[in-house]
């Protein structure tokens, strides 16, 4: 009877180191997991902070990528317009320099910026300018003017040498291929100027 209780006492004993033993290690386990959560804690907020810091000088480099692609552009806008004003190849009077296409928050083109210069010309000239649209509605050829030089609708200019002339656009979504622009003096000494150019090759502002 006591060699019985003596062996069952001595399982029970050791059953209970086992136990202790194995919370032992479950606790180190545990332990050893919270470290590693926190390192991988600690390494994700590097990253975040290194992916934040990366976004930022990103956004800084297209930010000043942006300003000397428009200073840029600015600078031969400037040029070219100088150039048709007084440029030594070019023939004397009334001409377009640039069209420009300035769109909405929606990105729906609003309003024609045209400038309009006089070469090689000293003498304040005075005149009417309009605009036709061409393209295609339902399927069909189009055409219209939505600035008539010879009616109140036309856009005036008065200048000695360049200015620029705001057209509003209407809102409608028909294909549009070619815009028109004429421009005709009041006086006799400039002759008119019908000019014409793509849609798709105006710029964008």
């Amino acid at each position: 009877m006591a060699v019985v209780v003596s062996g069952l006492l001595g399982h029970h004993i050791g059953a209970k180191r086992e136990r202790e033993a194995i919370v032992v290690e479950l606790q180190k386990q545990k332990a050893n997991m919270a470290v590693v959560e926190q390192q991988n804690q600690a390494q994700i907020a590097q990253l975040r902070t290194q992916r934040d810091i990366a976004d930022a000088s990103n956004r800084s480099l297209q930010k000043t990528l942006k300003q000397l692609q428009a200073k840029s552009l600015e600078q031969k806008s400037t040029q070219r317009l100088y150039e048709n004003i007084e440029g030594k190849d070019r023939s004397s009077g009334l001409g377009v320099d640039t069209i420009t296409r300035v769109n909405d928050e929606n990105g729906v083109a609003e309003e024609l910026h045209i400038t309009v210069v006089q070469a090689r010309g000293r003498n304040r000239v005075k005149g009417r300018m309009g605009v036709a649209l061409i393209g295609e509605k339902s399927g069909e050829p189009w055409r219209e003017e939505i600035a008539d030089a010879a009616g109140d609708s036309a856009a005036r200019f008065d200048m000695r040498f360049y200015e620029t002339l705001v057209v509003p656009l209407p809102k409608y979504k028909n294909h549009i291929d070619i815009v028109e622009i004429s421009i005709e003096p009041d006086d006799k000494q400039h002759k008119a100027v019908n000019y014409s150019t793509q849609w798709s090759g105006i710029l964008e502002d």
